[in-house]
């Protein structure tokens, strides 16, 4: 049985990475995201990736290392963060007064008394908001917001409220330099333009970085937290239980968090290697659920249509084509009907008596002249 550990549990599943100490890895990503903020013509970025593949995290980390900077306060750069998760940008003039909001609290701006007045206006629209990103640039200032769960606009309840208006409006700062967005969303922005039909060119600006699993090596440093981040610290977990969590979480970083965790608790606990096991799985089941869940409706929809559109279109065509009659075509779909519930009956989906009843009105349809008292009966 594995000893206690004497460091605190460093692993975090499946929540947001915040402590600094403890992320690990996304070294080449946040280098690009800084490349594109710091290059001669700034550049939007949309990081893209599945259900917790390490977005927030990221997104959180460039934010932070920019506000840690020892030269951020002199830096052209005014790095703000918020999430379409909050309750406070569920509205274009709330999302516009939470970016003023957070603007005014940077030190950039707040040695701008110019910049600290426009970001105080008691009222906020797509007006008085580009006025006030522009005067950022007059005074040689780029604001970058960092905006997590961009997916949550395309949402039938935000689509309603944040039309296209809001994204021109956007395009048209960030064409002019004046503002940047790094952007963090399930599918790129491309692919949300095409499944709504939006027009606006805000949705072709921009760089993508795709967040994939982790690389071996990011996968080894994470098990070995908090080794290499805090100065004189030893892993958490035992090689052993390194060994057990690269190979449960297979370099997923959320999978990886997961085995972590409860192999950490299962030393402090003094448990078995099959109690951690079955906790992770537990949890493992539990992720993958809530990743596949937004899939389920759209396939729904999809056959949905097929039957009530799709499928009768093709069989008006297809009757029109061989020149048959309405009669004819009544008839068929009767005829197809009872076959199918005859099938559905034999397979014991639906009753005998059901299906008996079904065959006496299809008879008695057609032939209630001849049968007679039965057809009423």
């Amino acid at each position: 049985m594995a000893p206690p550990s004497p460091s605190p549990c460093p692993f975090s599943a499946p929540s947001m990475l915040k402590k600094r100490d403890y992320f690990v890895g996304r070294k080449d990503e946040l280098r690009f995201i800084q490349s594109q903020m710091t290059g001669p013509q700034p550049t939007s970025v949309n990081i893209v990736g599945p259900h917790k593949i390490g977005k927030s995290s990221l997104l959180w980390r460039f934010y932070q290392n920019c506000r840690n900077h020892p030269q951020y306060a002199s830096s052209p750069y005014a790095v703000i963060y918020l999430s379409f998760q909050d309750g406070e940008c569920q509205e274009e003039n709330t999302f516009y007064q939470a970016v003023a909001q957070k603007l005014s609290e940077v030190p950039v701006i707040q040695a701008k008394p110019s910049l600290v007045t426009a970001f105080q206006a008691p009222d906020w629209n797509r007006s008085i908001f580009a006025k006030a990103i522009r005067l950022c640039e007059v005074q040689q200032i780029l604001p970058v917001l960092c905006i997590d769960k961009f997916e949550a606009l395309f949402q039938e309840s935000y689509r309603e409220k944040f039309d296209e208006g809001f994204y021109d409006n956007l395009h048209s700062l960030i064409n002019n330099s004046a503002l940047m967005l790094v952007l963090a969303s399930l599918e790129t922005l491309d692919s949300y333009r095409t499944k709504y039909k939006l027009t606006s060119s805000f949705f072709n600006v921009g760089s993508e970085c795709l967040l994939k699993k982790f690389s071996e090596a990011e996968a080894q440093k994470l098990v070995e937290l908090p080794k290499g981040n805090i100065a004189g610290a030893i892993p958490a977990l035992t090689q052993t239980n390194q060994r057990l969590a690269l190979e449960w979480g297979k370099q997923h970083p959320v999978l990886l968090q997961l085995a972590g965790k409860y192999l950490w608790q299962m030393q402090q606990e003094r448990k078995d290697v099959k109690w951690a096991k079955q906790k992770f799985q537990d949890q493992t089941r539990a992720f993958l659920q809530l990743s596949t869940r937004p899939k389920r409706p759209q396939k729904f929809w999809h056959l949905l249509r097929w039957l009530v559109w799709d499928m009768p279109i093709w069989v008006g065509n297809f009757a029109k084509n061989f020149g048959l009659k309405l009669d004819d075509i009544f008839t068929w779909l009767m005829g197809l009907s009872l076959i199918i519930v005859a099938i559905m009956c034999v397979a014991g989906i639906v009753t005998q008596n059901y299906f008996f009843d079904l065959f006496k009105k299809f008879l008695c349809g057609s032939l209630s002249p001849v049968l007679g008292k039965w057809c009423d009966g």
